[in-house]
This record gives structure tokens, sequence and C-alpha cells, in this order.
């Protein structure tokens, strides 16, 4: 759900909270909802003994006020008892305020939690599999882009397309919107600027994919990116993008498939096994 109403917007796409939520994986944020109830079921039974505490002090000022009480006490003992008394109260009250701050907080972390868990697996899955039924797309996911491209100064998740033909395949970073935007970067370059070898940016075309453990995650392990180095213009790049959809695998997967997308493009020879091979030849537009 936060993937859904974010991601229209650039700016809270980019904000630090949106991304430390979906960079997290399911059991990540079924363990915070777990400990946050947990932690509340601990407090509410110490306000609960506060407030037994309390309900025994009233029935003891009951006493003391009667006349009982004061003939076989000082003056001094109940002034005394009455202000631990009415201390105990006012701790009491404002325990059971917290409570119900911390029952709003982990009874509504709790629901989101259901909600965005049923909304994006729906509705992302849902968008992913339209995009990935084009003929032109042989794979699509959402993912974090971190950094690297020459366009793109913000890290944000988008979503991730291997496109283009057969012959000219791209990886595709497509910021969701009203009117998406799509950042490609190209398996091989085709163009003809530079033909000779740089010492220092190497042979234009370079295309080199490599994968490397990351920040932690919130409760365990690592996590899995791709560094996609490639080089434009003479000038070395390298994107880097994680925290897939469906994990570790699928950043493996990803690997796999670039490596086999851009070895048909050069061989013309289709991978073993389930394989959607881009187009050939890109569809010219149909005239109006």
């Amino acid at each position: 759900m936060l993937w859904s109403l974010t991601k229209w917007n650039h700016k809270l796409s980019t904000t630090r909270l949106v991304r430390w939520w979906l960079r997290m994986t399911v059991l990540d944020r079924f363990i915070l909802v777990a400990i946050s109830n947990f932690l509340f079921l601990v407090y509410s039974f110490f306000t609960f003994i506060l407030w037994l505490m309390n309900y025994g002090g009233k029935a003891l000022s009951g006493a003391m006020d009667s006349d009982l009480f004061s003939s076989f006490a000082s003056a001094a003992v109940p002034t005394g008892i009455k202000f631990v008394l009415g201390l105990l109260n006012f701790v009491s009250g404002v325990a059971v305020f917290f409570e119900f701050v911390f029952l709003i907080y982990a009874f509504g972390l709790s629901v989101f939690f259901v909600i965005d868990l049923v909304w994006d697996y729906v509705g992302t899955r849902r968008d992913l599999a339209n995009i990935a039924s084009k003929e032109d797309v042989l794979l699509s996911t959402r993912g974090e882009y971190m950094g690297g491209h020459p366009s793109l100064p913000h890290a944000r998740f988008v979503y991730l397309i291997i496109s283009g033909t057969q012959k000219s395949p791209y990886v595709g970073i497509i910021l969701p919107g009203f009117h998406p935007v799509e950042y490609k970067i190209p398996l091989i370059d085709i163009t003809d600027a530079k033909t000779g070898v740089d010492e220092k940016f190497g042979k234009p075309g370079i295309f080199n994919f490599s994968l490397t453990s990351i920040t932690p995650s919130v409760w365990k392990g690592n996590r899995t990116a791709i560094n996609i180095e490639y080089s434009l213009t003479g000038r070395k790049y390298i994107v880097e993008i994680g925290s897939f959809i469906r994990g570790n695998d699928e950043a493996q997967m990803w690997k796999n498939y670039l490596v086999c997308t851009r070895a048909e493009a050069d061989t013309n020879e289709k991978p073993y096994g389930q394989w959607k091979s881009l187009p050939e030849k890109e569809k010219k537009a149909a005239k109006k």
C-alpha cells in the first residue's frame, strides 16, 4: 500500500521512511509488528498492576477518612500516606493514557502491515505481470535504485525491466507515475563514437555484472545488490540496484538473465530452458 501511495510522487518516493519500509522483507515487517505487540502486552501488564495498586489505594484512602482509623493513628501518618496515594493515582493515570497511545500504535501498525501485504501482493504484482506480458519485455520487477545513473541523483524504488530487441536489449529503470519516465542502460553499446581501447575506461560497450552484499537487513543476513558496470561516451558508470521484491534469489536470477540476454544478442542462440526471447526488430509505431 505504501508503494502504491507514494510511487506517483518522486519526492515522497525518495524519503527515508518509505525506502526503509519497502526495503524490509515480509519477515522483517512481521518481526517488527510482533515485537511491537509483545512490548504492548508487557506494558499493559505493568499498567494493570499499577491500576490494581491505585484501586487498593483508593480503598485505603476511604478507610483513612473514617473515624475508626483516626482513633488509632496520628494526623501526620494519614497525610503522608495520602500524598503517596495521590502520586500513585497520577502515575496510574499517565500509564493508562500512554497505554491507549501504545494501543493505537500497535493496532494501527498491525492493520497497516496486513493491508500493505495484501495490497502489495495483489496490486504491485499485477502491475509487474502487465509489464512482463508485453512482447518486448523479458523480465520485470520492483527494486531499489541506489545510484550510479548519470540522470538519476536520488535513490528510490522503481520498476525494472529487461527490454528492447534481440539485437539491442537494455535494462530499463521506470519511474512510475501518470506519465512514467524510463531510463535505459544499453546491454550493447551500438554507438561508434569511439572504437579504440581507453586505458582508463576500457573498450566502449563493456558491460559487466556482479553481485555484492550491501547493508544488512533489519533482522538478519545481508541484502544482495546487482552492480551493472557500463561505458557511455568514454565514461564508466556503475548502476547499483537491490532490495528486489522477491528477495535475494531474484537478484541472482536477474544477473543470470542479463548475462543470457547479452549472449543471445551476440550469438543469436536461444538460452536453454523456458526462455522468452525479445523480438528481433522493434515494432514501428502505428500510423494515425
